[in-house]
């Protein structure tokens, strides 16, 4: 093969660009590689289009001269990068390198080549941009950023981690820090769990600890996110974290123990002082409504000493009142204390109802209000406390009737909801709560309706009570009233403490609970 033949070959059938241009500008010859390549069908359509001037194929018109000036000085190009415009438009990144020669015609001629680079640089141009955003996330991050090697030197840091140490620059406080385990970390062998703890699982999350600000020497409290790095064959290089001044949260946390320390400990001085209390009272009590008690059975026949029996009455029934006062009062300060539990067993409560119905019977006929009970033939049983849940109706049973004037109504009844659970209603003709102060009724010691009612005995416990209680069921207790239109209060237990027919069949055998009576 000729030597003239082997150059043809190589021009066409290479994959890199190849052209000759006059001195002045003129495309000489191109391959179909550098045509294709600028965005033409073929080398005679580029030369037909571009021939007469290759400078405009170059982004920059400048560019061929600055080019040009460098072959003028050195006699080549090596590698030369220029953004071109093909012929569609688009923008696209070569490397070019080329040589001046002399022609026949005494004219200097250059040949070149040129490589498509553009994804390359565009790489470069992404990585840039990503190393820019990565800075600017490094630089101006709220929390503290670092990089630290294995044996404790700082390598990097960001303005606010420079900060937190109480200095002005990161490169103050690399300068400053020589061993972060020794100089940092309040307790030395924190460093050390640190390192164990990333070596362990690679990584460290909301690592707490007190350090010095490292300039000032004031301890703070910091949380560390911080990963292990390793090379490309597994070997550790660095650390690298974030770090969050959490002094503030931490002085929040040891004031909130405090006070609830301050609080469970007077919480405990009030149960017990309500509990000796209790049990002080109650002595005393007891002996007055048995002496009173005594003294009016003696005096009921004697018309003489009526006024006796009268007197040893009120004195019995005062004495009641004041007994079930501080018997609230004791119940409330348990419940609230977490002290109270609840005896479950088989609860009829259909029963319970009749039974509070017949205690409050007296005071609704002297009250002149009609009582109503609405049950189902076929009420489930329910699992619950017996003695709690008939304090719960009777609570609500008695505030109704409290509330109730002359000629009133109060209704109670019990069904059984879609979703297995069973709600219990009772429901009034009173007063009625106006609508801002409803949940203030569940609150301990509130009288709402005191003002309307003065004459009404009681703590304001019942409702806080009555919730607390049924909490403990896992119910739930709901209100709704309006003035002058009467009160309807709504407790509901959850389907898991409604027995189904068998399984209270199975309990039936068990012995029924003496219900407590009034008093």
């Amino acid at each position: 093969m000729k030597p003239e033949e082997f150059h043809r070959i190589v021009f066409e059938s290479v994959d890199i660009g190849i052209y000759m241009t006059a001195h002045a500008g003129r495309l000489l010859s191109v391959n179909d590689a550098l045509a294709v390549m600028m965005g033409f069908s073929s080398a005679e359509e580029m030369l037909a289009d571009a021939g007469d001037n290759a400078a405009r194929l170059y982004a920059d018109p400048m560019q061929r001269a600055k080019l040009l000036r460098k072959v003028a000085a050195t006699g080549r190009l090596a590698n030369e990068v220029s953004e071109m415009v093909r012929a569609d438009g688009r923008r696209l990144w070569i490397s070019e390198s080329a040589s001046m020669h002399a022609a026949a015609t005494d004219q200097a001629v250059l040949i070149g080549t040129v490589i498509d680079i553009t994804a390359l640089i565009e790489s470069q141009q992404a990585l840039r941009a990503a190393e820019e955003r990565y800075r600017g996330l490094f630089e101006n991050a709220l929390d503290g950023t670092y990089i630290s090697s294995l044996d404790g030197h700082m390598i990097s840091a960001n303005q606010a981690l420079a900060r937190i140490n109480g200095y002005d620059t990161p490169e103050e406080l690399i300068r400053a820090v020589n061993d972060i385990a020794a100089e940092w970390y309040a307790d030395p062998k924190r460093r050390s769990e640190f390192v164990a703890a990333v070596e362990r699982d690679g990584i460290v999350r909301n690592f707490e600890s007190e350090i010095y600000r490292h300039k000032t020497r004031e301890r703070i409290w910091i949380s560390e996110n911080a990963r292990l790095v390793r090379d490309a064959h597994g070997v550790p290089q660095h650390y690298e974290g974030t770090v969050e001044d959490i002094t503030e949260r931490k002085t929040f946390e040891r004031q909130l123990m405090l006070a609830r320390r301050d609080a469970e400990t007077s919480n405990r001085a009030k149960t017990e002082f309500l509990a000796n209390m209790s049990h002080e009272l109650r002595t005393p009590l007891n002996a007055i409504m048995g002496f009173s008690e005594l003294i009016a059975i003696m005096t009921r026949e004697s018309t003489s000493e009526a006024r006796v029996n009268e007197y040893a009455k009120d004195i019995h029934s005062s004495a009641r009142i004041l007994f079930r006062l501080i018997e609230e009062i004791l119940d409330y300060s348990k419940l609230e204390s977490g002290k109270a539990h609840i005896d479950e067993n088989q609860v009829d409560l259909a029963e319970i109802v009749k039974q509070c119905t017949t205690m409050v019977a007296t005071r609704a006929r002297k009250g002149q209000i009609d009582l109503e009970m609405k049950l189902p033939p076929h009420l489930p049983y329910v699992r619950g406390d017996y003695r709690r849940l008939l304090q719960i109706v009777l609570n609500l049973m008695t505030n109704a009737v409290k509330f109730t004037p002359p000629a009133g109504t109060i209704a109670v009844q019990a069904v059984a909801e879609d979703d297995g659970g069973l709600s219990l209603t009772v429901s009034d003709t009173g007063i009625g709560i106006p609508a801002k102060d409803i949940e203030r009724v569940f609150e301990p010691f509130v009288q709402v309706n005191r003002s309307a009612f003065h004459q009404q005995e009681g703590t304001g416990l019942g409702l806080a009570i009555c919730r607390s209680l049924i909490e403990l069921h896992q119910g739930r207790i709901e209100i709704s009233s309006r003035p002058n239109h009467g009160t309807s209060v709504r407790v509901t237990l959850p389907a898991s403490r409604v027995l189904k027919a068998d399984a209270a069949a199975r309990q039936s055998d068990a012995p029924e609970r003496s219900a407590p009576t009034d008093g």
